[in-house]
Order: structure tokens, then sequence, then C-alpha cells
């Protein structure tokens, strides 16, 4: 019995430390985490720090970097949350573009546009830019 109770404990303490090391080093739970076109890689590319460049390229043409944790979620969260548009084609420039990285690789890159923005290696398909994207834009 005492055998017994000493594996589980052991196991229990393994699983423990296990939960500790993921959750210091990346940036998504595995068990919650979702591929998609704006997180495509596996959860355990996106090493912590996360960061999100954005680069204003209307009038001011500066950049801004987000790594609050917090902030980058929500800015990931208002993406996902963008519905596709099919056969849309950019009639208009860039205004803007965002680069989310992490260890000085790229894992995102999109561009933009008046009304609406596009994931840079999947050229053919267009998201709406929503009005909570917008606005978390103009509060950088």
């Amino acid at each position: 019995m005492r055998k017994k109770l000493s594996i589980i404990g052991g196991l229990l303490i393994l699983v423990l430390c296990a939960c500790i090391y993921v959750d210091q080093r990346y940036f998504f739970n595995p068990i919650a985490f979702t591929q998609d076109n704006v997180t495509p890689y596996h959860w355990s590319e996106y090493e912590r720090p996360v960061t999100i460049t954005y680069y204003d390229l209307g009038t001011e043409r500066k950049a801004y970097i987000l790594e609050q944790e917090n902030a980058v979620r929500k800015f990931l969260e208002e993406m996902k949350s963008s519905p596709p548009i099919k056969g849309s084609s950019t009639t208009s420039e860039v205004e803007g573009a965002l680069k989310l990285s992490c260890e000085g690789d790229t894992l995102l890159e999109v561009y933009f546009y008046e009304g609406y923005w596009e994931i840079l290696r999947e050229s053919d398909t267009m998201y709406k830019m929503t009005q909570d994207l917008q606005g978390l834009i103009e509060t950088l």
C-alpha cells in the first residue's frame, strides 16, 4: 500500500511540474490551443515572450510594439473573430502591417487595408476589419 501511494504521489508531482513548465515557457496551453489561420503553427512554436509589432504605414510611419501578454492575447482573439471575405481584391493601399514574433522567429505577417486585412502567406482570403479590432489598432 505504501509503495502504491509513493508511486501515485511521484506521478502527481511529475504532472504538476510538467504543467508549471509548460505554463512558464509557452504562450499557449496545449489542451486549450486550436490551430487556425491566425495561429497556424503547433502550440510549442509560440514560446514566451510573444510580441506583436504593428507598423502604421499611413501618415505617421511608426512602429508600435506590444509586449504585454494580455494585450497580445486580446489582439489575437479579435483577429480570430474577424469573418472571412471571399472574392475580395486589394483595391486600396496598405494602411498598416503586423508581425507576430517570438524568439526572433516570425510566426504571422498581416497587411491591413481599409475595411479588411489579409494574412501574407495565404493571399486568397481576406478578413473583415471588425470595430473591436479597429479600436485596438487605434489605441496603439
